[in-house]
């Protein structure tokens, strides 16, 4: 477990803290003869390097180790050069790049089959399965009946939002506000999840603050706009969403404290 742990955090030392954006927009621009990409795998197979010579493996095994990682981690930052810079793109790359140490560190650690598979099995308990079904629930079907449950009142404020523009576009000249695309429904998953996670750990003041802290936020677009329409809906939106988390959270905490 040692030798993971400093595979891991030789990696994220590696890609986080000791690369430079200057080296990674070379890497996006000049791709395979980017002077930067390749800095970055010397520094990366000089951290493996060294986490090897704290180990007690031999030499062979340390070499081929420290060049499988080294020169994976190269061929996934070069095929990345080509890729968009978006959050997929690095959650794949990350992801790629931490299976292959874990490949390594079992093939090293002389692991069997029926280990690793004991090992996996030992995660795919009940209790874990209630904790990422809560959390399954609290995120895309609750935004769905919160959606469906606001449905009404949505339309509603879009066609008086479109009328109002229409009315006034030979008139002022005043900027529309226009939110975030898609901003509205991830504010939803994470207050949802952050709520249930304190119903988990038993910490129902965070709720308190969550719903606090939306609220200070929310004071300056209610005030501005002066629309009691708008004010009620949103205020309908956090009361369903929040109403909708403390459900789950509190039928999962019940349904997690069954089982030993």
């Amino acid at each position: 477990m040692d030798l993971l742990l400093l595979l891991i955090s030789a990696h994220f030392v590696g890609d986080f803290y000791l690369q430079p954006t200057a080296w990674v927009m070379c890497r996006n621009t000049r791709h395979i003869k980017s002077a930067g990409l390749w800095k970055h795998f010397l520094v990366h197979l000089a951290l493996n390097t060294l986490v090897f010579l704290l180990a007690d493996f031999s030499f062979w095994q340390a070499s081929i180790a420290v060049m499988i990682i080294a020169f994976s981690h190269l061929l996934m930052d070069y095929i990345k050069s080509h890729l968009n810079n978006s959050l997929r793109t690095f959650l794949l790359d990350q992801g790629v790049h931490l299976v292959i140490i874990c490949l390594v560190w079992i093939y090293l650690s002389e692991y069997s089959l029926s280990q690793i598979q004991s090992f996996l099995s030992s995660f795919i308990s009940n209790k874990n399965i209630i904790i990422g079904l809560a959390y399954l629930l609290a995120c895309k079907p609750a935004s769905i009946i919160i959606a469906l449950a606001l449905k009404k009142h949505t339309d509603s404020l879009t066609a008086s939002a479109q009328q109002h523009a229409n009315s006034g576009s030979h008139v002022t000249h005043e900027p529309i506000n226009i939110g975030l695309i898609s901003a509205g429904a991830w504010i939803g998953y994470i207050e949802r999840c952050l709520a249930i996670s304190f119903i988990f750990m038993g910490q129902f003041a965070g709720i308190g603050f969550l719903v606090a802290a939306k609220t200070i936020f929310r004071f300056g677009d209610l005030t501005k706009n002066k629309d009691m329409k708008l004010t009620e809906y949103m205020m309908l939106g956090t009361l369903f969403s929040y109403a909708i988390a403390l459900f789950i959270g509190w039928h999962a905490l019940r349904l997690y404290q069954l089982f030993p």
